[in-house]
């Protein structure tokens, strides 16, 4: 198994899902974060926040104020920086990558030191199509999809890296991410998978 995996696909496939099953009470181990959806307006997410694999970390990044869209990059430059560089977890989690965070030059220089140190991690990569839609939603920049392009090329053509696409709740993926964590995130743990 490789040291990176990353699920993609369209929103709501069930990536975020596979990887949180896969992990279970291992995920507390890890570095890293997990975006969470964290106020609702009439049915739709208002609100994201980062928050650490434990619980015990998180900040709102991104939410909605009479439709306009408030980003904190701050969030990203501060506790994404730290959660992502954490030198005593034994592997990353990044559910997800390819949002307005890479819009945070110390953000982008982190995930490039994290493939610099080979930290195993496993995560979400948001693919062409909801990266498109995020862009037009928020109004990002042309600078935004060179971002979101570049690092997706980079994982594909990582050959420590697999990017699988996933469908509907894919059971492929469901044994990607199993697997990944047999091999890096139980080390010590008792499973019963």
């Amino acid at each position: 198994m490789k040291r990176r995996l990353f699920l993609t696909g369209a929103m709501g496939a069930g990536k975020s899902t596979a990887i949180a099953q896969a992990l279970g009470d291992a995920a507390h181990r890890g570095g890293g974060f997990f975006t969470r959806r964290c106020a609702f307006h009439r049915g739709h997410p208002s609100a994201f926040s980062l928050e650490s694999p434990d619980g015990t970390k998180k900040a709102v990044f991104l939410e909605f104020h009479q439709g306009q869209p408030v980003v904190r990059q701050e969030v990203f430059s501060s506790l994404g920086v730290s959660l992502v560089l954490d030198p005593t977890v034994p592997f990353v989690i990044l559910d997800e990558v390819g949002g307005v965070e890479l819009l945070c030059p110390e953000f982008v220089r982190a995930l490039e030191a994290l493939w610099r140190r080979n930290t195993p991690c496993i995560g979400v990569i948001k693919e062409e199509g909801p990266a498109a839609a995020l862009a037009n939603a928020l109004a990002l920049e042309e600078t935004y999809l060179r971002a979101a392009d570049g690092l997706r090329r980079f994982l594909r053509e990582d050959p420590d890296t697999l990017v699988y696409r996933c469908g509907q709740f894919d059971e492929t993926a469901q044994a990607l991410a199993r697997a990944w964590c047999r091999e890096y995130a139980y080390e010590g743990i008792i499973c019963h998978l």
